[in-house]
């Protein structure tokens, strides 16, 4: 059949001297028209509509995105700062639980404690100044020494200055 339908197209076209038949140009321009000027023709309400709808759709899924973004950043911030005052008051947790026991000890064991730990540190304060001590010493009488010939030959060069200024004064 499709023989026969080229054989047709052929014959009409040498009896009429067209190329193409009406059916043939039909197609070729509708697709033609289709292709290049689809733009230019108006297109159906609905298809707009529904093009319109799906672009407003868009917008409103990037804003939502937008927003759960900004959602996430801001939980995420409120977060670290729900851990830092975890922390803080684990802190101050363990500090009143310090006091407590503190407090729960009578004054006589405080003061006990206290008498004791005044000892221990006035024993090491002791140890740590019986450390070095000798060497303290031998520092101190050597700068001792110096200190006094320093001062015996600034005095005796003094007068020798004293009496050349008094010869040359007259």
């Amino acid at each position: 059949m499709d023989i026969l339908t080229a054989i047709s197209a052929e014959l009409v076209s040498s009896i009429t001297g067209r190329l193409f038949t009406d059916k043939q140009i039909r197609q070729v321009s509708k697709h033609a028209v289709g292709k290049y000027f689809a733009d230019l023709l108006p297109e159906p309400a609905d298809e707009r509509q529904a093009r319109e709808r799906v672009e407003e759709a868009r917008n409103h899924i990037h804003r939502a995105s937008e927003i759960v973004s900004q959602l996430q950043v801001e939980l995420g911030s409120q977060t670290q700062q729900l851990d830092l005052l975890l922390a803080e008051i684990e802190d101050k947790k363990q500090l009143a639980q310090r006091y407590e026991v503190l407090a729960k000890a009578g004054q006589d064991q405080f003061a006990a404690f206290k008498a004791e730990m005044e000892d221990a540190l006035r024993q090491e304060l002791t140890t740590q100044s019986e450390r070095g001590k000798v060497a303290r010493r031998l520092a101190s009488a050597f700068w001792s020494v110096i200190t006094l010939f320093l001062g015996a030959a600034l005095g005796t060069y003094f007068k020798e200055v004293l009496a050349w200024l008094s010869s040359v004064a007259t």
